[in-house]
């Protein structure tokens, strides 16, 4: 064997005590939590799928429909009229494992899910319906 030959020895005592320090730090890690997600505005060509809150700072148009597992807030409520010219394209699914922040306007080709509050500065135009199992509100300005 050359000198440039890396010679590993799983018997040698310093290999053991390496593999032990990692096995240690991979128990003692607590799990990884979700980053929120901050995005301009964003245009989505399937559905949806947001762990977390979401916050539009702009409007929200969505080709299916929009469903929130915590309030809905917006400006006001709107039907297909606004959404009529998306398509929809069901096979495609982005999901966002945390809080989601748009600043800017926000469109879905397909279904939004949110599992947390929604809260949209400007309208939400859903095509399939608009449905929370919170309060949904309208804001009076």
């Amino acid at each position: 064997m050359s000198s440039r030959t890396l010679h590993l020895d799983a018997r040698r005592l310093s290999w053991q005590w390496a593999a032990a320090g990692a096995l240690a730090l991979m128990l003692c890690a607590g799990p990884l939590r979700a980053q929120p997600h901050e995005s301009g505005p964003i245009t989505i060509g399937g559905s949806a799928q947001v762990q977390g809150p979401v916050t539009v700072h702009g409007t929200l148009t969505v080709a299916g429909r929009v469903f929130a597992s915590g309030p809905l807030t917006a400006a006001y409520f709107t039907g297909p009229v606004s959404a009529r010219g998306l398509p929809y394209r069901g096979g495609y699914l982005k999901v966002f494992k945390g809080p989601l922040t748009v600043h800017g306007d926000m469109v879905v080709n397909g279904d939004l899910t949110v599992a947390g509050p929604l809260t949209v500065d400007g309208p939400i135009a859903a095509s399939g319906g608009i449905d929370a199992d919170g309060p949904m509100r309208e804001r009076d300005y």
